[in-house]
């Protein structure tokens, strides 16, 4: 147990890094290149970050126990709030979450909670129904998030006023593989562990929804630490951008890895 736990934490202080040194630099360079928005740095962020629950809810699905995953989905939407929730306290940004202009995150934000919750207390069996209707519902996310996007400029720079999309692909890409890598340790010793202590599988879940949150949690504090260091606390752009990391993860979680999970697991489970 001691070699699980010692790769437990080797990874998640892997992940961390990986995050901070690989994939924020990584979209830094590219956004910089592309002269993308705060918005969309976040999107791609969420995204990203959302990569350990795909990988975690394709194995269970496959090895046929995914019905014990549901809430390893539903957690990380939770957690990723709390976790978001809490960088915003750290760096005291809770005032620009009343601007109105985040209203639409706002309601994506509770609905992606609100669903899995719903879907948990109502006993709704995941089958085809329900993973088209989630998918449906990612598409209405990104159809209605296109219209009511803010006309936005390109984010602020963060020390990548150069811009490199070549770099920017090659330090994205280096740092998912890393997050992929260490997620799928982070999953398997973090449940060998759990199993051993007999802990029952909607607790399961939860501990691997934090475990797999590791890289959202990261993203939200390297967001303000970069809009703190560059003297911007007092802008809306480390909001936007952390806030858009929140429910591009969720979203992602909700809309696209758990039907993908329903379908792998009605397919070949």
């Amino acid at each position: 147990m001691l070699v699980h736990f010692f790769i437990l934490s080797v990874c998640a202080a892997i992940t961390v890094v990986a995050v901070r040194v690989l994939v924020m630099p990584g979209i830094g360079f590219i956004a910089s290149a592309l002269k993308l928005s705060s918005k969309t740095n976040g999107q791609i962020i969420g995204y990203a970050t959302s990569v350990p629950e795909l990988v975690v809810v394709i194995a269970a699905a496959v090895s046929g126990a995914f019905a014990a995953r549901f809430w390893n989905i539903a957690s990380p939407n939770i957690i990723n709030f709390f976790l978001f929730a809490s960088a915003v306290a750290v760096y005291r940004q809770h005032m620009s979450l009343l601007n109105r202009i985040f209203i639409d995150e706002a309601v994506f934000g509770i609905l992606s909670i609100g669903i899995p919750v719903i879907m948990h207390i109502k006993k709704i069996a995941p089958g085809w129904p329900v993973a088209l209707i989630l998918l449906g519902f990612f598409t209405v996310y990104k159809i209605t998030d296109r219209l009511l996007s803010k006309t936005a400029s390109a984010a602020p720079e963060d020390g990548y006023s150069s811009g490199n999309t070549g770099k920017g692909i090659l330090l994205l890409s280096v740092g998912i593989i890393t997050v992929i890598i260490a997620g799928r340790f982070l999953g398997t010793s973090a449940e060998i562990l759990i199993n051993a202590l007999n802990t029952p599988p909607w607790l399961v879940g939860w501990l691997l929804g934090f475990i797999t949150s590791i890289p959202e949690m990261a993203s939200f504090f390297e967001i303000y630490r970069i809009e703190k260091k560059m003297g911007r606390s007092h802008l809306l752009h480390g909001t936007q951008e952390a806030l858009d990391t929140l429910i591009a993860s969720n979203m992602s979680n909700l809309g696209i890895i758990l039907p993908v999970g329903i379908l792998i697991c009605l397919l070949f489970g």
